[in-house]
């Protein structure tokens, strides 16, 4: 019978990289003990030194209650003392053979009941639980990096992965520090790098054609539309900056107005489904509250980030070379 997402002590992390190293670190700061696989040369100092540098981030953050660096069992690969463990975290690099031949390994070396999840950041679950012996514990937990401070873990399963799998993944990513998101559909780059790709297209384009400066289209996000969406995302953002219209009109105003930017030449027409289906989710989104209230937050919330985010520049940039 499978362990519950609480009660899970031990995860086994296969690949000790930058994000496999994100999660040692922050599986130790939430008390489970860690079994890292990584084959790699110098691999285990590699991993031990960035826990460590991770650290003080993570006392910050708060720690559980006797949590220590250490309880980290390293293996240069796949042994009998996987069969400890009660969840697993895949972290190889992004190859499709690589992870498909490490993920089969895997699948051998544990317990029945075990989930395995890869930190894939593009793959899809069906094209990487081909040798998979059992497929219907097989998902996607694909993390942020760095994966100790940023909440967000992307779940995806395939057609082939069981709906209790998916439940389970979503229990134990939040009891154990983050905040997870069901991705119901299998798409390149899942949602978060979607989003990511879009903006970081646009940016390289600007640049190419001469527009701006990297630190001009750093600037022009630093200093607006990041800020905001840090808190409430684009849907909500968009909501209270055209607040006036309603969310009906905010939509309409812009299929009326024929403004395309070259970014949105393939999107879908704002037809009268979609703004409907737009309208309907953001309403839910709001959920009643009034948007003079979610405006008073959000002015508050960039009052304190704006004070935050210069310090911190302050610290790492220091006077500006052109000040």
């Amino acid at each position: 019978m499978r362990v519950a997402p609480r009660d899970v002590r031990t995860v086994g992390l296969v690949g000790a990289g930058t994000i496999g190293a994100g999660w040692a670190a922050h599986s130790r700061a939430r008390g489970l003990d860690v079994i890292a696989i990584d084959p790699g040369a110098n691999a285990e100092d590699r991993m031990r030194r960035k826990i460590a540098q991770a650290w003080p981030a993570m006392e910050a953050k708060g720690l559980a209650p006797g949590a220590t660096m250490d309880r980290v069992r390293f293996r240069p690969r796949l042994d009998a003392s996987f069969a400890e463990v009660d969840f697993v975290q895949e972290s190889c690099p992004e190859s499709l053979d690589t992870k498909r031949l490490v993920i089969g390994e895997i699948s051998r070396s544990i317990r029945e009941d075990v989930i395995i999840a890869s930190s894939s950041s593009y793959l899809t679950p069906s094209e990487l639980n081909v040798d998979c012996v059992a497929p219907e514990r097989f998902i996607i937990g694909h993390p942020f990096h760095p994966v100790y401070l940023i909440p967000l873990v992307e779940v995806v399963g395939s057609p082939r992965t069981a709906s209790d799998v998916i439940d389970w993944a979503l229990e134990f990513y939040t009891h154990w520090g983050h905040r997870p998101l069901h991705c119901r559909n299998e798409i390149l780059g899942h949602l978060g790098n979607r989003l990511q790709r879009a903006l970081f297209a646009e940016a390289y384009k600007l640049v190419a054609e001469g527009v701006a400066t990297t630190e001009e289209v750093d600037r022009a996000m630093i200093d607006a539309a990041g800020l905001r969406l840090a808190l409430f995302g684009p849907f909500m953002t968009r909501a209270m900056a055209m607040n006036d219209l309603g969310l009906r009109a905010i939509f309409e105003w812009q299929k009326s107005h024929k403004i395309t930017f070259p970014c949105e030449r393939d999107n879908p027409e704002l037809t009268d489904e979609v703004i409907d289906r737009l309208v309907e989710q953001m309403s839910a989104q709001i959920g009643g509250r009034r948007i003079e209230d979610l405006e008073k937050a959000r002015d508050a919330y960039l009052v304190e980030v704006i004070k935050l985010r210069d310090r911190a520049l302050a610290q790492t940039w220091g006077p500006s070379s052109d000040a």
